[in-house]
């Protein structure tokens, strides 16, 4: 006889998770998923009468946008969902897990929308901009998106356009300029009105009744509006943002070099024959940015919490490519115990890590010096990344942990990036918490992200904690290694890899494997280096079994790694594919 289809999901109280699964058949409507919390929880006097009404206040989160809302139908259930019973007046379904951090500003019940509205000539670093806004504001959980008009352009009409097109004298390529322009504005509206957050409208919005248009829309949908202008002075930004685009903008791929930079300085022409500044005359908010950070005027800013986020953020940007190395410490002796937390030494195996990470650091110190050496002043100059003594300027940040402070011989311990704090759990394995602590782990499995540990952190506010070097990583002009451990790896790997936040808990990050990432306008380049043998790596299992390890006849000539595979570890946890 065939088995019946079942489905496991976790329903939620306060600060209690339970898992559930039963046959599929028995979830048919609403009234049955109620059901359960009235047999699963002792649930207070209102909340009983609120269910024999058939009202009962459910709430889901949405696998995409991960924004919580209110259940109308069953078929919002789906495999290992969380189901959450709020109390009556509760307006932060995102605090609601076993201790998690509460971060009242990113609910979906949050009225107060936002949009910043991006303006300034092309090549002004716009985008790269609105880009880094997005990925700050999503890592620390608001639902942020960009609504780039390029993007737009580019799938409706095509990406290869002349320079004329942008011809300000041009009747049909204004006109349709202008549809792509209020298409976008138009979804960036609908996807608000869904329980986004912020909206990011990226574009020249070069005139002033560009402006007048998109503060009209924004006013009518009662939204609160902040304009960013980049202005940019510096022939040698401009150049290198000039290269930049010609390297990556989908608008001059396959393009010769020289004509994509002929083509784009004509564009940037009929732009500026038309271009108004922003002025106090318009009544609106703005920031203005000068040469990418260099100097920043806030004008009538509202004197709410994330406005005054950004522009903190804002004044730490700057456009400079550059490395950002990050590692978990080598192998520690709680590692080969699959234990969580502790402060223990390293293995043998971690030392040789520790040996391999120098060399390798140092060999790519000597191959940036010599590359520097070839290239002409110029060079150097523009692309801002081939200066002699570069590497020499290499930064290394441990956490306050000995395990980490013995992976590098020259660092500045920085008590921020400790490991998450497991409290109570520390220094068992997942095993031991699954028979001693049932509740605690089945709480975790049932939200990663915002499980806390019994006296401990969760992600969200290791996220939290984290922000400060985030600023800092982003002053930064020199490569900056930064060795610590899986859980702060994670998050520091999804902010420069823009990964949703739920991903964060889950992001793979072997022992003994450098990653490198370097920050470009549209995107995050990244590159993973295994620096043990593979038989060396395998003596404590702390490998991901996904991955293919060689020993390099020379540390800076190790394979770069390309696959990830998903682990729920953190912590010690050697066994990095034990899905908890």
């Amino acid at each position: 006889m065939e088995a019946k289809a079942t489905k496991r999901i976790f329903i939620k109280f306060g600060p209690d998770v339970k898992r559930v699964d039963l046959p599929t058949a028995h979830l048919a409507s609403l009234r049955d998923l109620a059901s359960l919390f009235l047999t699963k929880f002792e649930l207070p006097s209102e909340l009983l009468a609120m269910a024999r009404a058939g009202q009962f206040p459910l709430y889901i989160q949405d696998r995409q946008s991960q924004v919580w809302y209110e259940m109308e139908n069953i078929d919002d259930v789906y495999e290992s969902a969380v189901v959450e019973l709020r109390k009556p007046n509760n307006d932060n379904p995102m605090g609601s897990s076993r201790g998690g951090h509460k971060i009242e500003y990113c609910t979906s019940s949050t009225n107060d929308k936002l949009v910043f509205v991006m303006c300034g000539l092309p090549a002004r670093g716009k985008t790269y901009i609105a880009r880094k806004i997005s990925r700050y504001l999503n890592w620390l959980g608001v639902p942020t998106q960009v609504f780039n008009v390029g993007s737009y352009r580019r799938e409706k009409l095509g990406a290869k356009q002349p320079p004329e097109f942008f011809d300000p004298t041009n009747p049909d390529g204004s006109t349709q300029r202008l549809h792509m322009a209020v298409l976008a504005l138009d979804d960036m509206f609908e996807w608000l009105r869904k329980g986004g957050r912020v909206g990011i409208y990226d574009a020249t919005n070069s005139t002033k009744s560009r402006r007048q248009l998109i503060m009209s829309r924004c006013t009518d949908e009662h939204i609160q509006v902040i304009f960013i202008e980049s202005i940019c002075e510096d022939p040698v930004i401009i150049e290198s943002t000039l290269r930049e685009t010609k390297l990556h903008s989908p608008d001059f791929e396959g393009v010769p070099s020289a004509e994509a930079i002929q083509q784009f300085q004509e564009r940037i022409e009929h732009y500026t024959r038309a271009y108004e500044t922003v002025d106090e005359d318009e009544y609106v908010s703005f920031i203005k940015m000068f040469d990418v950070g260099k100097k920043i005027i806030v004008h009538n800013l509202p004197s709410s919490y994330l406005p005054g986020r950004v522009v903190f953020f804002l004044m730490n940007l700057h456009i400079i490519p550059r490395p950002i190395f990050l590692t978990r410490h080598g192998q520690s002796m709680d590692n080969t115990e699959d234990k969580i937390g502790g402060d223990s030494k390293l293995t043998p195996s971690g030392e040789r890590y520790a040996q391999a990470l120098s060399s390798w650091v140092n060999q790519r110190i000597f191959e940036a010096k010599a590359e520097g050496k070839k290239k002409s002043a110029m060079e150097r100059t523009v692309s801002y990344d081939g200066a002699e003594d570069k590497l020499m300027k290499l930064t290394v940040w441990t956490s306050t942990l000995q395990r980490a402070i013995a992976t590098s011989q020259r660092k500045i311990q920085l008590r921020c990036l400790d490991e998450i704090d497991a409290g109570k759990c520390d220094g068992m394995t997942y095993e031991e918490i699954a028979k001693k602590m049932p509740e605690e782990f089945a709480a975790r499995a049932a939200d990663k992200l915002r499980y806390r540990y019994p006296q401990g952190e969760s992600y969200e506010d290791v996220i939290q904690r984290l922000e400060p070097i985030i600023f800092e990583l982003e002053r930064q002009r020199d490569p900056v290694l930064v060795i610590a451990h899986n859980a702060v790896i994670r998050c520091l790997y999804a902010y420069f890899k823009e990964k949703p936040a739920d991903e964060c808990p889950h992001i793979d990050v072997p022992l003994h494997t450098l990653i490198e990432l370097t920050p470009r306008a549209y995107g995050c380049e990244e590159k993973r280096y295994a620096l043990l043998k593979k038989d060396d790596a395998a003596l404590g299992r702390s490998l991901s079994r996904d991955n293919s390890f060689l020993q390099p006849p020379s540390p800076v000539q190790a394979k770069p790694e390309t696959t990830s595979a998903p682990v729920a570890a953190d912590n010690n946890s050697s066994n990095t594919t034990t899905n908890s």
